[in-house]
């Protein structure tokens, strides 16, 4: 794709903010204890552990895919499965990681709004548990906040699921690659959102809002943190200079510089979808309450929308296309997003 299009294809697609760079930099000077022993690391998982407000174990991730496969790996043994949604990234987009590497079966649930609801939830664990030694044995509940469609769990929702999986001794894992939009629209802290859902295990993002290839893997529950040491390693997941991944934590949670970021990527998200909604042959297919803006168009509208805005064709089927902002989404990049889309609907109206 051209760099000349407005680049809305992806969050991941944003630079690193200028204080998470400097912030790698001055970790450039001269030699460090490698594979975490580094004070970087360890003033980066203190940052990690004050902001969510509970003892808990911190391990500096370099992608998500891989937070979320440790995670499940440390949490699930190989004759148990995890329950998620039928469109969670763990499934639908990370390969066939989790499978694969943690060897966890996952029981896709239909989503409602992106979400698992208990009722859902109670219905796959009867269907699960019927079969006995012959089934998997149910572990764990992996919640996406905010969801692949980019809606929100409230917390008021997170805390019912959660009561439902202390009944059922279900874990709780939550894939929060963008959990700081949903704390943004939420006005919640991060601490407010592990304590309502009860999170054992949180994959914590970074990359999508200004970090450069640096995610965590936080550990709540401590009957869970016995040998995740090593799984750290066979996962490949212990990078040697790691330094480099943990000083960029510290900047981001220095002055709530990651809610700042959030905002920033919402309220252009906001500002798009108006754009969206001016326009009679385009339509939301979901609230966008973060940063990702899911909208159907005319099928003959959708290559001359990709020629000028980066964007991927989310359904072909249903002819939708997924915008995301990010912290560094410009009033210039709105302004464009506004102008071609008019030109795209005056052309076809002709």
């Amino acid at each position: 794709m051209s760099q000349d299009k407005i680049p809305l294809a992806s969050d991941n697609w944003s630079p690193a903010h200028p204080l998470v760079l400097q912030a790698v930099i001055d970790a450039n000077l001269g030699y460090a204890p490698a594979y975490g022993a580094d004070r970087w690391t360890e003033e980066a998982q203190k940052k990690i552990q004050e902001a969510m407000e509970v003892p808990c174990k911190v391990f500096i991730i370099p992608t998500g895919t891989g937070s979320n496969v440790l995670g499940l790996k440390i949490a699930c043994r190989r004759y148990e499965s995890v329950l998620c949604t039928d469109i969670a990234h763990i499934g639908y987009q990370e390969s066939g990681a989790a499978e694969s590497i943690a060897g966890c079966k996952l029981l896709t649930i239909a989503h409602h709004k992106g979400k698992l609801t208990p009722d859902a939830i109670e219905k796959k664990l009867k269907t699960e548990r019927a079969f006995g030694k012959h089934s998997t044995a149910p572990r764990i509940v992996s919640l996406t906040q905010p969801t692949e469609i980019g809606t929100v769990y409230s917390l008021e929702e997170l805390i019912a699921i959660s009561k439902l999986c202390k009944e059922e001794n279900l874990l709780v894992h939550m894939d929060g690659s963008r959990l700081y939009n949903a704390a943004a629209y939420l006005n919640a802290s991060l601490a407010e959102i592990v304590k309502a859902a009860s999170l054992d295990i949180l994959s914590l993002g970074g990359t999508k809002n200004g970090l450069m290839g640096t995610e965590a893997l936080v550990i709540f529950n401590t009957q869970l943190q016995e040998g995740s040491d090593h799984l750290h390693k066979q996962t490949l997941q212990l990078l040697s200079k790691m330094r480099y991944l943990s000083a960029q934590y510290i900047p981001f949670f220095t002055q709530d510089l990651w809610r700042t970021l959030a905002l920033q990527a919402n309220q252009k998200a906001q500002e798009v979808a108006a754009i969206i909604q001016s326009i009679p042959e385009l339509s939301l297919t979901s609230p966008v309450e973060t940063n990702q803006i899911f909208f159907t168009a005319p099928p003959s509208w959708i290559p001359h929308i990709q020629e000028k805005i980066s964007c991927h064709l989310w359904d072909m089927e249903k002819h939708e296309l997924r915008w995301v902002t990010s912290w560094s989404t410009s009033e210039q990049d709105i302004q464009s997003v506004k102008t071609i889309t008019k030109e795209i609907s005056n052309t076809n109206n002709r």
